[in-house]
């Protein structure tokens, strides 16, 4: 009996929920809204996770608490690069705001209206250097160190800026200036964001002690997190009047947490990164910021920071229907269009009814057609350059940031009479020069491209002009978490490269819309070229899903898009086909392939380019 009865405990508890607790980095508020409707809507439960969330008290020192294991899970900033980078054993799950909502906040009465103006103001931060590198290195960027402003201590009370105790202060956007709107205050903001200090934070970690010991409550417990912030802003209202009911220790109205929820939302969703990812080339960045500041000195291994379920193939997923309504009716209407085109041409010949009258309108139309050729063809280069232009702007921001906080180094060193010593000097001229050679070099890939010759015939390496067009677009595939896979060999042919270079780079730019608009999990494009003495194939495939068949045989056609009027001419895969089959006296056709790559199985669109080998 007794026996009966021990086993039949042992069998209960492994039934029972496991014990967790999550820490937050502040009182309760919709800032943490995902965590309240995964606990409410029982996510955790259904994950076997019985989970305590506790609100923040100063007395906290949250990699403390983790690594002296009083609390399981906890939400922090990007200043965890800096524990980590101290030897500290965290690991990041993953970061809910993309973009942080730390920022200055003043009154528009103030007669501040620049960064610099701040100086000799006094400025509420909070003491902890690492919480406020991100305002820190906003003021740095533009001459102002800790020596130039005023640094009393930040009480966490809106009223001292009311009431003029302080000049500005730290807060959050989607918090402070709400309460201001609300009491008929005017404020102004100056956010590191838009000076190019874009932090993570709300990063939700552990530590791989933890993760180890429960690899199987971790997953399950991030995954069920995920689901639960989606379900948070899908059904904002709803959740805002659950927290209003049961976690509203500060006493907000309604009103005001679904506002700071509509705020939050911007911050939560940015692009087409999927909810919660951690981009490691960004979090790169974020440490050099970190180390210009002198708050980090080392480099840590982000492998090991970032958790590795924190990939796209494990996140969830959001379909917008209105955009796929829009694009299904445009289809439409260019159905319609293309119709009503082919019985305009039907009445036209009709009208034709001679062969001299016949002759003579096609000549006409021949001339016609080579000078649309000719538009259509500088259409879909400035197109391009337009795409690049952005691309540049996005590449060059960082690398700007970095090389002025690097020189308000070197300043503010020679202003207090305490000068770089020789090592940190050659430190410091080295990333500059490193970072001006990357804008260089940026210039210089633009201008090859668009200064290009379009008319001369001559010999040029085919695995080089394949890189060019990679180094091109190499930031666009990484936005969108596209890895280019290229196996193609040094062979030598004589064409124009520069046509080449354009024909391939429609194709490029093709693969990242249609693996966009499919959102698929496995996100590749490969490039491989096969030849012999007859012929050279270049095959360039993507894992979008493929092509329908409706719109297959009309792929090539001029101004046929599957894109959003706003997002598409229509003209890249027509000028693609131009190229290949009028320039470089080739053939391109276009399939649906399915096919394996590191045991995954995939399926997309496959372009087959097949060109004469050089004579």
């Amino acid at each position: 009996m007794k026996k009966t009865l021990l086993l039949l405990l042992f069998s209960l508890s492994l039934f029972a929920n496991q014990k967790a607790v999550l820490q937050l980095m502040w009182q309760h508020q919709f800032q943490f809204a995902g965590y309240y409707m995964a606990k409410e809507l029982g996510y955790y439960k259904d994950a076997g996770i019985d989970l305590e969330i506790r609100p923040y008290d100063f007395s906290i020192n949250l990699v403390s608490a983790i690594e002296n294991k009083e609390v399981d899970f906890a939400i922090g900033r990007s200043s965890l690069l800096i524990h980590a980078s101290e030897g500290k054993d965290i690991v990041a799950l993953g970061a809910l705001f993309q973009h942080s909502p730390l920022m200055l906040i003043l009154r528009d009465d103030s007669g501040i209206n620049t960064i610099e103006e701040l100086k000799g103001k006094r400025i509420m931060l909070s003491h902890e250097t690492k919480d406020s590198a991100s305002i820190l290195a906003m003021l740095s960027s533009k001459g102002l160190t800790q020596k130039e402003i005023q640094l009393p201590s930040h009480s966490f009370d809106l009223e001292n800026l009311i009431n003029g105790k302080a000049d500005a202060m730290a807060a959050y956007v989607s918090n402070e200036p709400f309460i201001m709107a609300d009491r008929g205050i005017g404020y102004k903001i100056f956010h590191p964001k838009d000076y190019g200090f874009d932090f993570y934070s709300d990063i939700l970690f552990t530590s791989s002690a933890f993760i180890k010991k429960n690899p199987k409550l971790t997953e399950e417990f991030y995954e069920a997190t995920l689901k639960g912030w989606k379900y948070a802003f899908e059904h904002i209202v709803e959740t805002a009047e659950l927290i209003h009911r049961h976690y509203n220790t500060q006493n907000k109205t309604l009103l005001q947490l679904i506002r700071e929820a509509e705020s939050l939302k911007h911050l939560v969703y940015s692009g087409e990164k999927p909810l919660g990812y951690l981009d490691k080339s960004r979090l790169k960045e974020i440490i050099k910021v970190y180390q210009v500041l002198g708050v980090a000195t080392k480099d840590i291994d982000l492998d090991s920071f970032v958790y590795e379920h924190n990939h796209p193939k494990k996140l969830l997923f959001s379909f917008d229907y209105d955009e796929i309504f829009y694009l299904l009716l445009i289809a439409v209407l260019l159905l319609i269009g293309l119709g009503s085109v082919v019985i305009f041409i039907s009445l036209e010949r009709q009208w034709l009814h001679t062969q001299n009258d016949l002759k003579r309108q096609i000549s006409l139309q021949k001339e016609k057609i080579e000078k649309q050729n000719s538009l259509i063809m500088a259409q879909s280069k400035m197109a391009a350059v337009g795409e690049m232009l952005s691309n540049i702007a996005h590449q060059w921001r960082q690398p700007l940031n970095i090389i002025s906080l690097n020189t308000v180094k070197m300043e503010t060193g020679a202003l207090l009479g305490k000068p770089l010593n020789d090592e940190e000097l050659a430190s410091v001229t080295k990333e500059i020069n490193r970072q001006a050679q990357y804008l260089s070099q940026t210039i210089d890939d633009f201008r090859s491209y668009f200064n290009a010759d379009t008319q001369s015939i001559a010999p040029f390496n085919l695995k080089e002009a394949v890189q060019k067009v990679t180094d091109l677009t190499k930031d666009l595939f990484a936005s969108h978490f596209i890895e280019t896979v290229i196996t193609v060999d040094d062979y030598i042919i004589e064409h124009n490269e520069s046509l080449f270079v354009q024909a391939l780079l429609n194709i490029y730019n093709n693969a990242v819309d249609a693996i966009t608009q499919t959102n698929p999990t496995q996100r590749y494009f490969f490039v491989d070229l096969k030849h012999d003495e007859k012929k050279l194939i270049l095959s360039l495939k993507d894992s979008g899903g493929g092509i329908s068949k409706e719109v297959m045989d009309k792929i090539f056609e001029p101004y046929f898009s599957t894109k959003h009027a706003t997002k598409g001419t229509g003209l890249g895969l027509y000028i693609t086909y131009e190229i290949v089959t009028k320039h470089l006296n080739g053939t391109a056709e276009v399939r649906n392939t399915s096919y394996n790559y590191n045991g995954q199985s995939l399926k997309g669109a496959e372009f087959i380019l097949t060109l004469p080998p050089c004579q």
